[in-house]
């Protein structure tokens, strides 16, 4: 679960936050965050675990500790807490960080703000639509 920010691009319109009501949803996002962290870290183990597996096939071609079950449910988890996450209208950019953004228009011009969930207590940070996260800038308030 690398800490790769990448640019997202959406084709549906994302609604766009204020600073206020970014920073309200801050208690709810991140429990949601710390989950999907922490299922992806299960996530990636089970992988682990999987290709042991196949690996080991010639000498052991059974499935006894149920790999492949606990794979396939931990997946389906994740899957539902980023199904959680998207209802929000934010992008999630660091798993390990929490990193998320807030789609937001500052001065006319839409913006993200940026926010790492497991480093910062409130949102001080914005990149513009095209930029990562390493491009982020002091929020002026």
């Amino acid at each position: 679960m690398g800490s790769n920010p990448t640019v997202a691009t959406y084709s549906k319109k994302l609604k766009l936050y204020s600073i206020e009501e970014a920073e309200s949803l801050i208690p709810e996002l991140k429990p949601i965050l710390k989950d999907i962290r922490d299922k992806g870290k299960e996530y990636t183990k089970c992988l682990i675990d999987s290709a042991q597996l196949v690996i080991n096939f010639r000498n052991n071609p059974y499935d006894t500790e149920g790999v492949l079950d606990r794979t396939i449910k931990t997946r389906k988890e994740l899957r539902e807490l980023f199904n959680n996450l998207e209802k929000y209208g934010v992008i999630l950019r660091d798993i390990d960080k929490g990193g998320v953004d807030f789609p937001a228009e500052v001065d006319g011009e839409e913006v993200m703000l940026c926010w790492r969930a497991f480093e910062e207590s409130k949102i001080s940070y914005w990149h513009t639509k095209d930029e990562t996260c390493t491009m982020r800038k002091p929020l002026k308030r």
